[in-house]
């Protein structure tokens, strides 16, 4: 009896050595894009993956044979120093396999844009709304609007009839409403938190008649279709340095800020819609 159990023993410690033997690693492939202003930070499941020149290779640990898993993958892409992109991914694979992930083309739908707000000088305001013609009948739209400036300004100083803004951090948003009241003009300004990438939050937008920006590009080429979608024909949408996507402006102005600096203003007029 002692050798069949001293057998048995013997056996299954051999197909737990063989079942240990047939688990192998996969390996992920991760290309990013690699940006001049900061190193992009990769992690798959919350754990840092080190490298260079636009890729990062992670190896799993040991897995069954035959089992699928799953690994989380995200990159955080700093561009400059006021926008961060969070690039999640999930990744499916199973042992053995080496997959190619490519972290360098946005999803919609998965990618998550932050945008440190950083207000436009007051005179280049003033510029923006002169080019954009601003009359007392005009109603002044400005997504991601922060402390409201470009809604203040010229309601106060050119008597526009009315400014809207929304802005996706509920403090500022506070903020601007405060300065609203403080400059006298809170009746006629209204301030909504929001997401500009949501196109419910910016169906008050289809109001305006002048839109004020200044988002960055990538935040601009997300919301260009919407605004073109929503606006009515004739708006006259004036950017701060940045462009939006794909949609061409109708001119470019550089002007001289009381800063002695130069800044580029692009003009759009919405089109009739096709």
């Amino acid at each position: 009896m002692m050798r069949l159990v001293c057998a048995g023993v013997a056996v299954a410690a051999l197909f737990g050595l063989a079942s240990a033997q047939d688990k192998k690693s996969a390996t992920i492939a991760i290309t990013v894009t690699e940006s001049s202003f900061r190193e992009t930070i990769v992690k798959v499941d919350g754990v840092e993956i080190k490298g260079s020149d636009g890729t990062r290779t992670f190896k799993t640990p040991a897995l069954e044979p035959g089992k699928e898993y799953k690994f989380a993958v995200e990159a955080l892409i700093e561009p400059n120093n006021y926008t961060k992109i969070t690039r999640p991914r999930v990744v499916t694979l199973k042992a053995g396999d080496t997959v190619k992930l490519d972290l360098t083309t946005e999803d919609k739908k998965l990618d998550k844009i932050v945008v440190r707000w950083v207000p436009t000088p007051s005179d280049i305001v003033d510029k923006m709304a002169e080019l954009a013609k601003v009359t007392k009948d005009d109603v002044i739209f400005d997504p991601g609007c922060g402390d409201a400036v470009m809604l203040i300004r010229p309601v106060k100083k050119l008597g526009a009839k009315k400014g809207i803004g929304i802005e996706i951090d509920p403090k500022m948003v506070k903020i601007a409403q405060e300065k609203a009241k403080e400059e006298g003009v809170a009746e006629k300004v209204v301030i909504k938190e929001g997401d500009i990438l949501n196109e419910k939050d910016m169906a008050i937008c289809a109001e305006a008649s002048v839109v004020l920006i200044y988002i960055g590009d990538d935040l601009g080429a997300r919301m260009a279709p919407v605004l073109q979608k929503l606006l009515k024909p004739g708006t006259r949408v004036i950017s701060h340095r940045f462009l939006l996507g794909d949609w061409k402006p109708d001119r470019t102005e550089t002007v001289k800020g009381a800063d002695g600096d130069e800044y580029k203003l692009h003009i759009w007029i919405v089109k009739e819609k096709k």
